[in-house]
């Protein structure tokens, strides 16, 4: 049984009549005729009987015929959904991102981006930590994301859209709060809290203090929980990425670093290699690379 077969049955359900039928489906009625023949052998039971000139169902061609229905209307409806998502000015982005993104420079693509298509593709965005949005790109729950450069990814485009402060953090009584910058040597001796080093952040954050022989107290995944555990602990020193996240919390002081670069942490936009992409999708991997343009890293892959 073939979709042929099913558009065939219907229309000679709806018509009752082989010539009639085989004119509004453009073919010629003996083709017509063998596809309903094979399509009955194929179920073992009578689809229509003859009745004078014309055809009409049988028991199990009225019955066959309201499934068979279904079944092309289900079909139109995914070939319309399908197409629909491949539209200039439809579809769906699936993006994932890590939280450091999600105060200015991700509104701000997402902004470009409607001006540009409009308001009718469906953007989707989720949070999380690099690693688990790699794996979600390999699987497919996402369509691209914004995280940190990993190595021995072929498979994926890293392309560096931004870059981003590595700050300490400090309760507003905290003797280090008058300094306008501090050089990493002032940590010594602090209660740290950091980034936990199982994460391409975290590396980053071990390889700078670890020169300085810096170790931290406390770890956690992200700048909120990070601010909130310095603000709860007026003696404790934050180390963690410059974010409007900070701006939940009044007490908390930020500081430059003196010996650290000012593009610590560079964000890259990251998607498959060679994969088919909707326009809606493409669309915004363009925007996204013509928003965010930086010099890549040495190390860092772009194609």
């Amino acid at each position: 049984m073939n979709l042929s077969q099913l558009q065939y049955f219907c229309k000679l359900a709806e018509l009752q009549h082989y010539t009639k039928a085989a004119e509004q489906l453009y073919i010629t009625q003996p083709t017509l005729s063998n596809s309903i023949s094979r399509l009955e052998d194929e179920l073992g039971v009578p689809l229509f009987v003859r009745d004078g000139r014309n055809v009409r169902l049988t028991k199990y061609g009225r019955e066959f015929n309201e499934y068979a229905k279904q079944a092309l209307a289900a079909i139109d409806k995914g070939k319309q959904l399908a197409q629909d998502e491949a539209g200039e000015y439809t579809g769906t982005v699936s993006i994932g991102t890590v939280y450091t993104i999600e105060d200015a420079f991700l509104p701000s693509i997402i902004k470009e981006y409607r001006q540009r298509f409009g308001t009718k593709p469906v953007i989707h965005v989720a949070q999380g930590l690099t690693n688990a949005l790699i794996e979600g790109l390999e699987d497919d729950t996402y369509d691209l994301i914004f995280g940190a450069y990993k190595p021995n990814r072929e498979s994926l485009n890293f392309i560096p859209v931004t870059t981003q402060s590595l700050r300490v953090m400090v309760h507003r009584n905290h003797r280090l709060a008058k300094h306008k910058s501090i050089p990493l040597s002032s940590l010594h001796g602090e209660h740290l809290i950091t980034y936990h080093f199982n994460t391409p952040l975290g590396m980053e954050v071990k390889t700078v203090i670890g020169h300085e022989g810096l170790l931290p107290t406390e770890q956690y995944d992200d700048e909120i929980t990070l601010a909130s555990m310095v603000d709860a602990n007026a003696s404790a020193v934050g180390l963690a990425l410059a974010t409007l996240g900070f701006n939940i919390f009044p007490d908390l002081v930020t500081i430059p670093l003196d010996d650290v670069p000012e593009d610590f942490h560079t964000i890259y936009l990251i998607y498959k290699k060679g994969s088919y992409k909707t326009p809606a999708v493409q669309h915004f991997i363009d925007v996204a690379r013509e928003y965010g343009h930086i010099e890549p890293p040495i190390g860092s892959l772009q194609h």
